[in-house]
């Protein structure tokens, strides 16, 4: 369990580490290039001793869910995924969340578990372009309470969204010595869009060499930081 840098959460919690890539936002992968920085293998890895660290979570806690890996890689074993969920739901009284560019994996796993997810999961997925938001449409087939999708890297613009079933959006710009620039106006299309349409605003970075997460940087329009509208009754 190791606190983060990351705005939108307040710990990250890895029972699964490595994965492999799947689209176009993976390939600068930071989670793939912090491993090889400190010799580690990226190969997906499972360990249950980590479990048990979610005793010692505070309550009220955020918590990202496998910001090193992605706990619906082919390679996760159900029998890890079984024991992640059950230990997120003896917690309710902290927030877990959740991301993957694997979709259908979820909602196959969700389909077997109707119980699955509680309120305190939230689960989301990851959408870098146009081309892959047929992601958020399984999404929305899921059986989850609080869905989200985080638009980052974002690589263009993405059009024309539907956003109904979603309770949140996360947008950012890639970060790093080798990062895509972002835009600004592929981040305004999705804010608007989602103020139309009533959903909860996260700007997470504006992305460079460095992250670019400084708010106060951002144009005023893009100053936004709401969690989702359930979370706020």
């Amino acid at each position: 369990m190791n606190k983060t840098g990351i705005s939108w959460t307040d710990l990250t919690w890895n029972p699964v580490t490595g994965c492999t890539k799947v689209s176009e936002g993976c390939k600068y992968c930071y989670a793939e290039a912090w491993s090889k920085r400190f010799r580690r293998p990226f190969s997906v890895q499972e360990h249950f001793d980590r479990l048990k660290q979610v005793e010692k979570i505070p309550a009220g806690a955020k918590v990202f869910v496998n910001s090193m890996s992605d706990l619906f890689h082919e390679e996760v074993s159900e029998t890890m995924r079984d024991a992640v969920f059950s230990i997120m739901e003896k917690r309710k009284d902290v927030i877990f969340q959740i991301l993957t560019k694997r979709p259908k994996i979820m909602k196959d796993y969700f389909d077997r578990h109707d119980a699955w997810p509680t309120k305190n999961v939230w689960i989301g997925v990851s959408i870098e372009m146009r081309k892959y938001l047929d992601r958020m449409e399984i999404l929305k087939q899921t059986n989850g309470q609080i869905k989200f999708v985080s638009f980052e890297p974002l690589l263009e613009d993405v059009g024309y969204i539907d956003l109904s079933g979603i309770s949140w959006v996360i947008i950012g710009g890639e970060s790093g010595p080798h990062h895509r620039p972002m835009d600004v106006e592929w981040a305004r299309n999705i804010v608007r869009q989602a103020k139309e349409q009533g959903i909860a605003i996260w700007m997470k970075q504006l992305g460079g060499i460095r992250p670019g997460g400084n708010s106060a940087d951002f144009p005023e329009d893009l100053r936004i930081r709401d969690f989702p509208l359930e979370v706020k009754k």
